[in-house]
């Protein structure tokens, strides 16, 4: 069994180590900063945040949403988990990710972010969740990987998936 409760800094110290392969390939990708001191940031942006806790109080992950300082009811989505979060819970996760997404549109209509384009686990939830991927970066971050820039406006039907290679 899991649990969402709302984020500490212990939180990130607990996941830090303990994070996805895909997920440090994407951190990698983007900045140069410790996973750590990223998470501890993220969390202090985020409003709101959560982790998500596994039944022996592990942080499975961390999820929020950092407010856009210059659109009101716009948010940058994130979240970073863990192997066990992928493998050992997957079908709960699942099941209740579109109700933690909505839960995060009534603060936000539109949430948005990018993700590495490397990254299919997190392109196949994000499509699973509404999310629509709206176009495609060639050289994004410090490394300058492709990446994905993707949107879910609470309320709007998302088109059927489509190739946004071509």
């Amino acid at each position: 069994m899991i649990r969402v409760r709302g984020a500490v800094t212990g939180d990130a110290r607990r996941l830090a180590s303990r994070l996805r392969g895909a997920d440090l390939q994407e951190i990698r990708a983007v900045t140069r900063e410790d996973p750590f001191d990223l998470l501890c940031q993220s969390i202090a942006w985020s409003n709101p945040c959560y982790t998500i806790v596994g039944e022996d109080a592990e942080s499975l992950a961390i999820f929020g949403v950092v407010p856009d300082p210059c659109a009101e009811g716009v948010g940058r989505i994130w979240l970073l988990g863990s192997d066990d979060l992928v493998f050992r819970h997957s079908y709960i996760f699942l099941r209740h990710s579109r109700k933690w997404i909505e839960k995060l549109h009534e603060r936000y209509p539109t949430l948005w972010n990018y993700v590495d384009a490397r990254n299919e686990v997190h392109i196949r939830w994000l499509k699973w969740c509404g999310f629509t991927l709206l176009r495609r970066i060639e050289e994004y971050g410090v490394e300058r990987r492709p990446f994905y820039e993707f949107e879910r406006v609470a309320g709007v039907t998302p088109a059927p998936p489509r190739t946004v290679d071509g």
